[in-house]
């Protein structure tokens, strides 16, 4: 049997989009730095007697990527903390899924070379290019393989576990903050906008 949609954690779009834009914040800071000199047709960079200049879409594809690291890191910080309506489980077994970081840095790579926004056809290629990346990545579904995410101690794990008072066995991937331990102490889990997240039981105040 060949399934033609697999079930796996599955981002809504407009969250994997946010998610891969905060992925290349290394990348598109390292265009903007290189994008500081003096042929640079833009904007001022810094004091006038400097004499140096940074293009708009140097400065403006940093901007979008700075805010979707903005909203990414402290939103999912927060949900991996403790959300409201959670299924208690115990976990059975867990395996950290490690990609291929390379997939994800590779593109790094072109910022330390020779590209430029000095012409619309370079800006057109970069867009096309991270436009073919973005698709490799959602159809593979590796979008939450963010090495921000690691950064920020985030990890993507497979689960077997079972719901507390039943006996069967489900599998999922999910995101974590920190490691998962397999032991008898209760955690839960819950689906936000596509993603599975597990985190602590929240403890009964008296």
């Amino acid at each position: 049997m060949i399934n033609h949609k697999p079930m796996e954690v599955a981002p809504t779009l407009w969250v994997e989009i946010v998610v891969f834009l905060s992925a290349y914040y290394p990348l598109f800071l390292i265009l903007f730095i290189r994008d500081i000199n003096s042929k640079t047709i833009g904007i001022t960079f810094g004091s006038s007697s400097w004499g140096v200049s940074v293009s708009w879409w140097a400065l403006g594809l940093l901007v979008l990527s700075s805010v979707a690291s903005l909203i990414v890191g402290p939103l999912m910080r927060k949900l991996l903390t403790h959300q409201q309506g959670g299924t208690p489980i115990k976990i059975q077994e867990a395996i950290q899924v490690r990609g291929d970081m390379l997939n994800y840095t590779l593109p790094f790579l072109i910022g330390l070379f020779a590209f430029d926004y000095n012409s619309i056809q370079s800006i057109l290629s970069l867009l096309v290019f991270l436009a073919f990346i973005f698709s490799f990545v959602h159809k593979e579904q590796i979008s939450l393989l963010n090495p921000m995410f690691l950064l920020m101690g985030i990890r993507l794990y497979s689960i077997g576990y079972k719901e507390i008072g039943r006996t069967p066995v489900h599998n999922q991937n999910v995101l974590c903050l920190g490691e998962v331990v397999v032991s008898n102490q209760g955690v839960e889990i819950k689906e936000t906008a596509g993603i599975q997240f597990i985190f602590p039981q929240q403890k009964d105040t008296e």
